[in-house]
């Protein structure tokens, strides 16, 4: 129940911090298609995915709680990409070209058709 708890605050502080993160991009960039709060949301989550994960390996004392807190309750909730990045890092790392492959191909290819099959379903459904 706390590791449930921790995530969740984490989450709350995640959110805030996306929010915050998409309101300073509008001010600094206006309404752009390519500089967005998101683009800048998922490169300081990975940015922060990579440190935690160096920090993590070198430093065995880190309580799985702490852990859980910051990787799925602060990052997860700022950016599901940052995860992503991690993922694939890891399997690049694993040597495993095809595992690496295939998982890139499931999470960009995949997740835009998926986008796409929802986005016509519920046009098809609604008669659009």
């Amino acid at each position: 129940m706390i590791q449930i708890l921790l995530i969740s605050i984490g989450g709350a502080i995640g959110a805030v911090i996306r929010f915050s993160i998409g309101k300073f991009t509008m001010t600094l960039t206006g309404k752009s298609d390519i500089f967005t709060g998101t683009l800048f949301s998922n490169l300081m989550g990975c940015f922060f995915a990579g440190i935690m994960l160096a920090w993590v390996g070198d430093n065995a004392t880190i309580s799985q709680e702490a852990i859980l807190f910051l990787s799925i309750g602060i990052l997860g909730s700022i950016t599901t990409f940052s995860t992503f990045a991690l993922e694939s890092f890891q399997l690049i790392e694993s040597g495993n070209f095809i595992k690496t492959i295939s998982y890139l191909f499931l999470q960009i290819v995949i997740s835009f058709l998926m986008t796409a099959g929802g986005y016509s379903l519920f046009q098809y459904v609604l008669g659009g």
